[in-house]
């Protein structure tokens, strides 16, 4: 199957593998599902009358549609929504001349494709995953995440001359970095479940290349288990790919943990907002 962060196949023809996985009522069930966050195959079986094979059968046809992603962790695999292909569809049949931030990303990543594939095939790409237990609630954490991320997150991972970050916390919301007289876009909104999910995806500084953050947070043990990831797609300098990799280990393995068991603010806001 393929991971949660791939990039799903350009719809061809007249979609028929979109439209397939499209036409059966369980599978549109399942997609309601993931909707609303990511789930593990035991816990979408469990909403279904029919054996897990046969769940497991309707997911093998959404992954091939491109619609559904997934991810192995430990014994768990998980599936996530990617609405990358409705979006190509809609884009093909319904809008022509709408150009929205999904729209633009979507154009930016096929640039970054074709770029790639041009290049090197063994040109390095971003693949981090973190599991951090947070000894606070879910919806401090993610409070935390959605409503501060200055607080966390700041140098050296942002421009040197980075004076905030604000995250409009809906879908389709951007990160901004704000710079004296400026800033820049570094990513959008893309995954939403109050207190448990947030997607980001943008450029995140990464050149001619696109990012996926994704977080997901769970109840544990009196805490939050904060299960992150970031893949990046497209032409990556190498030595990006190291500093990503240690980057995302210190902001949210130790700031974003920091901030909410304790309060210190070590991101690009250090002082406690107004």
């Amino acid at each position: 199957m393929r991971k949660a962060g791939d990039v799903a196949p350009e719809v061809e023809g007249d979609g028929s593998p979109v439209w397939l996985a499209l036409a059966d009522p369980t599978r549109r069930r399942i997609l309601d599902l993931l909707r609303e966050r990511p789930r593990i195959t035991g816990d979408i079986a469990s909403h279904f009358d029919v054996s897990r094979i046969a769940v497991m059968r309707h997911l093998q046809v959404l992954t091939a549609s491109g619609l559904v992603t997934s991810r192995k962790r430990g014994r768990e695999r998980w599936h996530y929504l990617n609405a990358v292909p409705l979006q190509q569809m809609y884009e093909r049949w319904v809008d022509t001349h709408n150009a929205s931030w999904a729209s633009g990303l979507l154009r930016f990543g096929r640039r970054v494709d074709s770029r790639a594939k041009r290049m090197n095939t063994d040109q390095p790409a971003v693949d981090v995953a973190l599991d951090v237990a947070i000894a606070a609630s879910r919806s401090l954490v993610f409070a935390a995440l959605t409503e501060d991320p200055g607080g966390w997150w700041g140098h050296p991972y942002l421009r040197s001359d980075a004076t905030g970050l604000t995250l409009e916390p809906e879908l389709g919301g951007l990160v901004v970095e704000s710079w004296d007289g400026g800033g820049a876009v570094l990513a959008s909104v893309t995954g939403w479940t109050d207190g448990r999910y947030l997607q980001l995806t943008g450029p995140f500084h990464l050149g001619l290349a696109l990012g996926i953050a994704t977080f997901q947070l769970s109840d544990s043990d009196g805490g939050t288990r904060v299960q992150f990831s970031f893949r990046a797609i497209g032409a990556i300098e190498p030595q990006l790919v190291e500093r990503f990799a240690e980057g995302w280990t210190e902001l949210v393995g130790r700031r974003l943990k920091t901030l909410v068991e304790t309060g210190k603010r070590l991101g690009v806001a250090p002082d406690a907002p107004v």
